[in-house]
């Protein structure tokens, strides 16, 4: 919960689940890192293996594409994210300018970048975001969000995620997404295609 108020998420909206464990999402089959098993390498190192890509396939992809852009696959929410995280002052916060009265992107500079600013998704753009990410909340509030011991020893910080989207009504399984790697994550255009169908 500490997270969704970092990031400014309308939990009116949306109900979010804690678990401290990582149990539901074991049981709900995503993946758990390199050497899940093996209790004795630090889960540090372990991490540290992954964002290489062992026991993540797909990090090193992710990342890249973070570097490169996509010249074909839009991620609207990007820019959105930007505009939080500089108007709560995280570095580096001079991608966008935002209009002083409402807090609005009015220029995101990588749409100047030339050849690649047209792109849906320009180049350094995303990985911007994450640089942005990374300081400005993941080590500047771990002691907020950072596992404690029980978590550590249950293998939480080598497990990858995922995104569910349930039916409230019908607890029918609208949309579901399986991180199969360090950043690679679920594209929420996709996910909200999916959902107008």
């Amino acid at each position: 919960i500490a997270l969704a108020e970092l990031v400014d998420l309308d939990t009116t909206e949306v109900d979010l689940f804690v678990d401290n464990t990582g149990e539901a999402g074991k049981k709900w089959g995503v993946g758990r890192g390199w050497l899940p098993d093996n209790d004795d390498i630090n889960p540090y190192l372990k991490l540290f293996g992954m964002l290489w890509g062992l026991g993540a396939y797909a990090t090193l992809p992710a990342v890249i594409g973070g570097y490169i852009g996509n010249p074909f696959v839009p991620q609207r929410w990007i820019d959105d994210a930007l505009a939080v995280g500089t108007r709560k002052k995280r570095w580096p916060d001079n991608a966008l300018v935002l209009d002083e009265g409402d807090g609005s992107v009015k220029v995101n500079k990588f749409s100047e970048l030339p050849l690649v600013g047209s792109w849906p998704r320009r180049p350094l753009e995303l990985a911007t975001l994450r640089l942005q990410s990374m300081i400005g909340i993941s080590l500047k509030e771990w002691n907020k969000l950072g596992p404690n011991e029980d978590a550590l020893g249950a293998g939480v910080l080598t497990q990858l995620g995922g995104c569910v989207v349930v039916d409230r009504a019908t607890g029918k399984i609208l949309y579901e997404w399986k991180d199969p790697g360090i950043c690679a994550v679920a594209n929420f255009e996709s996910m909200i295609k999916k959902l107008q169908k």
